[in-house]
């Protein structure tokens, strides 16, 4: 090799040391989310300060008719219960565990329960019209050491507890995402913004341990039938 190709190969070997060198510390610049996180189960949610969502009128009346069975001991079938996925955000708060997996261009979960995954694109926009689905689209930042996750493109199947908080099409959640407890726990702040159901923005928090447990493999199929009985 030439004197002159060394001095090429060389340069160019040093810029992507740089580079490498410059994803590595941005990456140690933000928190590891990764590991194993028990959920803290949430069947029904309240605002942060212990109230209902500011739900429209209509969307009430039918919750509260909905609460009404439940407590009269009705079976009241949702997408769970006909073993489809929980959806966003009510995934989030199932009583199953969630492995996070964190790279610098994509944040990772994966649940346990119906063996549901969910991928954050980081430094991305959302798409103008995402296809309709139970985890809709998520992309993310980082605001210092909290993950801003911002999601839409929900489809209809989706309510956001088990007593039946409605949520939209055109719902969009916006979650900040952060480690408390010295890296023993996980916050995730999540704001609701769906005017089709709601009369405002509205916040609600859950959090998470973190667990050296394993996931398990997850059936769901019995519960198809246990809607039938209770109809």
């Amino acid at each position: 090799m030439s004197v002159r190709g060394l001095k090429i190969c060389l340069a160019a070997g040093a810029g992507l040391a740089l580079m490498a060198g410059a994803a590595n510390a941005a990456t140690a610049a933000h928190p590891d989310l990764s590991g194993m996180w028990d959920m803290h189960m949430q069947e029904y949610i309240k605002t942060d300060d212990g109230q209902l969502p500011p739900m429209k009128a209509a969307q009430k009346a039918e919750y509260d008719r909905k609460v009404a069975r439940m407590r009269a001991g009705a079976q009241i079938p949702d997408s769970t219960t006909a073993c489809l996925p929980h959806g966003m955000p009510r995934i989030m708060y199932t009583p199953f565990p969630v492995q996070i997996l964190q790279r610098p261009e994509v944040v990772g979960m994966m649940f346990e329960v119906n063996h549901n995954q969910r991928l954050v694109y980081m430094n991305q926009k959302l798409p103008a019209d995402p296809d309709p689905t139970y985890m809709g689209y998520s992309v993310g930042h980082w605001e210092g050491p909290v993950l801003v996750v911002e999601t839409t493109g929900f489809n209809d199947k989706i309510q956001i507890d088990r007593a039946g908080l409605p949520q939209s099409y055109d719902a969009k959640i916006v979650e900040r995402i952060r480690l408390i407890n010295k890296g023993k726990g996980l916050e995730d702040h999540l704001t609701v913004t769906d005017p089709a159901n709601y009369t405002a923005p509205w916040s609600y928090t859950v959090r998470y341990q973190k667990s050296d447990y394993k996931l398990m493999e997850y059936v769901c199929d019995n519960n198809r039938d246990a809607i039938r009985l209770h109809q």
